[in-house]
C-alpha cells in the first residue's frame, strides 16, 4: 500500500485543515481528471515537444501514440518512460522548457475541448461542488483554467506540479478538505481508476478519452453523459 513521505503528511495536514474553497452548500462533488477527460492537447502538445526536441534533443522524438500512453502519469514517471539514457539533469532542463511552452500557447489559444464540457459544467454547477484533480503541472491546469475562464465553476482543484501527495490522496484531499459528503471521481486511463480506488470514490470512466480500465461503477461514451451518471451515483 502507498505510504506518505513526511512532506506529503504535512502538506494533506495543512491543505486538510485549510478552509473550503468555494463548495458553498454543495456537499455532493464531481470531481474530474483533465486530460482525456475534459480536452485533448496531444495535437498541440506533441508539436511543442518536438519543435523543443529538435534543437535539444535530437535523438528523441514525440509521437501522438507515446504522449496517449503517458497520459495521466506524473512528472517523475513520465520522465523515466520518455527520457530513457538522458541524464536526469538534462531531462528536467527540457521538460521545464517544454512546458513554459505549453503553457504560454495554452493560455493564449486552449485546446481541443470535448464537445459540451463548457455548457455541461455551467449546467452541473447548480447542483454538484465540481473539482479537478489531474497528474499535470501546475501550469498546465492553470492554462487551462485561465484559457476558459473556469475558475469560478469549480470548488477545488489539485495537481501534482503544486502536491508532493499521489493522486488517489489528492482526490481524497479534496474531499476532506471541502467536506464532501458524497463524491464521484471521473477519468479514462487505468491510473485514474486506481486513483479514485485509492480514496474510496466510484470511478466513472470516460470511454472517449485516451486510455483503457478493467472495472468502473459507470461509463460515459460522451462528456453531455456526466449528468445522467451523476443523477444516479450522487
Amino acid at each position: 500500500m502507498w505510504k506518505m513521505t513526511e512532506e506529503a503528511e504535512l502538506y494533506f495536514k495543512n491543505k486538510t485543515n485549510s478552509s473550503i474553497i468555494r463548495s458553498g452548500d454543495n456537499m455532493k462533488a464531481i470531481i474530474f481528471d483533465l486530460d482525456g477527460t475534459l480536452w485533448d492537447t496531444s495535437d498541440t502538445v506533441v508539436r511543442i515537444w518536438n519543435e523543443v526536441l529538435s534543437v535539444k534533443c535530437p535523438e528523441l522524438h514525440m509521437t501522438k501514440e507515446i504522449m496517449a500512453s503517458l497520459m495521466g502519469k506524473n512528472k517523475a514517471q513520465f520522465m523515466d518512460d520518455f527520457f530513457v539514457g538522458i541524464e536526469k539533469e538534462e531531462a528536467e532542463k527540457l521538460i521545464s522548457e517544454i512546458f513554459a511552452h505549453e503553457q504560454e500557447y495554452l493560455i493564449e489559444h486552449g485546446a481541443n475541448m470535448y464537445d459540451g464540457v463548457i455548457e455541461t459544467l455551467n449546467e452541473l454547477k447548480n447542483d454538484y461542488a465540481l473539482a479537478i484533480v489531474s497528474n499535470c503541472q501546475s501550469g498546465y491546469l492553470n492554462a487551462f483554467l485561465t484559457h476558459y475562464k473556469l475558475n469560478d465553476l469549480l470548488a477545488d482543484f489539485e495537481c501534482a506540479g503544486s502536491s508532493p501527495l499521489s493522486k488517489g490522496e489528492n482526490i481524497k484531499l479534496v474531499v476532506q478538505r471541502n467536506g464532501f459528503e458524497k463524491a464521484i471521481y471521473v477519468g479514462d486511463t487505468k491510473s485514474d481508476e486506481n486513483a479514485a480506488k485509492e480514496a474510496g470514490l466510484p470511478f466513472v470512466y470516460a470511454s472517449y478519452g485516451f486510455g483503457e480500465v478493467d472495472e468502473y461503477s459507470g461509463v460515459i461514451n460522451s462528456f453531455e453523459e456526466i449528468k445522467t451518471i451523476a443523477e444516479k451515483m450522487l
